[in-house]
C-alpha cells in the first residue's frame, strides 16, 4: 500500500485535537432574558434622562451611549424616543391606577374615601414621582391642556373632564384617561356628601393633594433614602389630615352655594 502523507498528517492532527468541538447552542429562554435585561435597561436609562432633564433631553443616541448599546441595536427595541417615553410611562401609570383601585376596594363610605383617595395617591406620587412623568408630553402642548395632563383637569359630577382635540395622541389620551379615573372616586365620594354641590369639595381636595405632589417633587433627591422617607412620611400624614379636614368643615352645616 503505497505510503498517504497527507492521511497521516491529518489522522495525527486529529488525534492530538481529540473530539471536534461545537459552538454551544444558545436557548431560546436565554435569548427572552437577555432581551429583556436589556430592555429593562434601555427603559431604566431613559426614565433617568427624563427624571433629570425632561423630554427635550431624550434623544436615542442618548440612551444608547448611556446603555452601551449600537444605534441600530437600540431600534430593535423603540423605533424613536417618542416610544421610550411611552415604555416609561406604562412602567408607572398601571400600578398607580390599580394600587388606588387597591386601596379605595376597602374604604368604607365618602368620608374614608377622600382620606384614601388623598394618602393613596400621595403615596404613589412618592414612589413614582409625579411632575416629571405627568410633563412627559405636557411641553408641547397649551397651557389648559398642559395643566389637565399634569394635574386632571377640573372634574365634578357636572363638568366632564377634557378631552383631547388631537385624538390621534394616544399618549395623551392615555393620560387623561388615566386622570378620569383617579378623580372618578373622588367625584363620587363628593357626590354623596354634597349633592346640589359637589364641586367645592372635588376642587378643594384635588388643590390639597397637588400642593402635597408639589412638596413631594420638591424633595431632594440627594437625600439619603431613610431621610427622604422620613420627610415623605411626615408630608403624606400631614396632607392626608388637612384632607380630613376640610371634608369635615364643607360637610357641616348646608351645601356652599
Amino acid at each position: 500500500m503505497p505510503y498517504d502523507r497527507p492521511k497521516l498528517i491529518h489522522d495525527r492532527c486529529t488525534q492530538s485535537a481529540g473530539p471536534r468541538r461545537t459552538m454551544p447552542r444558545i436557548r431560546e429562554s436565554t435569548l427572552q432574558e437577555h432581551r429583556a435585561k436589556t430592555l429593562d435597561q434601555i427603559i431604566a436609562a431613559a426614565e433617568t434622562i427624563l427624571r433629570t432633564g425632561g423630554r427635550g433631553r431624550l434623544t436615542m443616541a442618548e440612551v444608547a451611549r448611556r446603555t452601551n448599546l449600537a444605534r441600530n441595536s437600540l431600534y430593535r427595541y423603540a423605533r424613536d424616543a417618542d416610544q421610550l417615553c411611552d415604555m416609561v410611562m406604562e412602567r408607572h401609570l398601571p400600578d398607580w391606577g390599580h394600587a388606588l383601585e387597591q386601596a379605595l376596594d376597602q374604604a368604607d363610605g365618602p368620608h374614608r374615601t377622600i382620606e384614601v383617595w388623598t394618602r393613596t395617591n400621595l403615596e404613589q406620587a412618592g414612589m413614582h414621582g409625579h411632575g416629571w412623568l405627568m410633563n412627559l408630553y405636557a411641553e408641547q402642548h397649551d397651557e389648559q391642556l398642559r395643566q389637565a395632563l399634569i394635574y386632571g383637569s377640573p372634574s365634578n359630577a357636572h363638568n366632564p373632564a377634557l378631552q383631547s382635540d388631537q385624538s390621534t395622541d394616544r399618549h395623551i389620551q392615555t393620560l387623561l384617561n388615566f386622570h378620569r379615573q383617579v378623580n372618578q372616586p373622588l367625584i363620587q365620594a363628593w357626590t354623596a356628601l354634597r349633592p346640589a354641590d359637589p364641586a367645592m369639595g372635588v376642587e378643594v381636595t384635588r388643590g390639597i393633594v397637588q400642593s402635597g405632589m408639589r412638596l413631594i417633587d420638591a424633595l431632594e433627591q440627594e437625600l439619603a433614602t431613610e431621610q427622604r422617607q422620613t420627610r415623605l412620611t411626615i408630608i403624606i400624614g400631614k396632607v392626608t389630615a388637612c384632607a380630613k379636614a376640610v371634608t369635615a368643615t364643607l360637610t357641616e352645616g348646608p351645601a356652599c352655594a
